[in-house]
């Protein structure tokens, strides 16, 4: 080592090697000792950090499962309440019908029926009472058309004609539809017997869909046969038909 005196010259110093050589270990074991603790203390850090980023991420998944949960329990309520208010309307509907129903149904099938119960068998009831009343008006509809419906085009009033041959043979004519039993012929048999006149003989034929009767007889005194009365009688007869038995 050179050194400066206060004489101006140059005085040169041996340094011993083991104090050199001390101080370098000195150093290491500080420069140990620091890196040591600065790394124990970044470490804590690292450590302090990452159990913060933990508690962080323990912290976000716990408040995504309670969203879920909260969802979950939100959706079950709502589905509660839309179950609700479709009951609610569909009650609310059924007793509109029964109501409705009610009032179709006739005073006296509903009368000290105030239960539904009560009134739903009289529904079934009202329904038999009703399917009864329209097959007897098919039967009635069936029989008119037998009678009277066949054609409006067809004429079915029975005619009557009445011609008298030699003032003592009298022919009667009716031009009748082919219903059967479109009129009873007897009752115009005893018509005839009973205006005085002796039956001889009776034909019939059809002809386009109708029949043609023809009654000869004999008068037995002209001066008490009155013609014309007669073909009145026939016509009312063969015109009045028992429509419904």
């Amino acid at each position: 080592m050179i050194s400066f005196q206060q004489s101006g010259e140059l005085v040169y110093h041996e340094i011993p090697s083991t104090i050199s050589f001390r101080n370098q270990q000195d150093l290491m074991v500080n420069l140990h000792d620091r890196v040591t603790i600065d790394g124990n203390t970044n470490l804590a850090g690292s450590n302090k950090r990452k159990r913060g980023r933990d508690h962080s991420s323990y912290k976000a998944n716990s408040g995504i499962i309670g969203h879920g949960v909260r969802d979950n329990k939100d959706e079950h309520m709502l589905r509660k309440l839309v179950h609700k208010e479709i009951e609610r309307e569909r009650r609310k509907n059924i007793t509109k019908l029964y109501a409705s129903l009610g009032a179709l149904l006739p005073y006296e099938f509903i009368k000290g029926k105030r239960s539904i119960s009560d009134r739903t068998l009289q529904v079934v009831n009202y329904i038999k009472h009703i399917q009864e009343k329209i097959e007897t008006l098919s039967v009635k509809r069936d029989q008119l058309k037998k009678l009277v419906g066949m054609s409006v085009k067809e004429n079915i009033m029975n005619k009557v004609s009445i011609s008298s041959c030699n003032g003592r043979i009298v022919e009667i004519e009716i031009n009748s539809c082919s219903i059967e039993d479109g009129f009873h012929l007897s009752k115009v048999l005893e018509a005839i017997v009973e205006e005085g006149l002796h039956i001889i003989n009776y034909t019939f034929t059809k002809r386009n869909k109708r029949l043609l009767h023809s009654v000869q007889s004999e008068a037995c005194d002209t001066t008490l046969t009155d013609l014309s009365r007669l073909q009145q009688r026939l016509v009312s007869i063969t015109n009045t038909w028992q429509i419904f038995t």
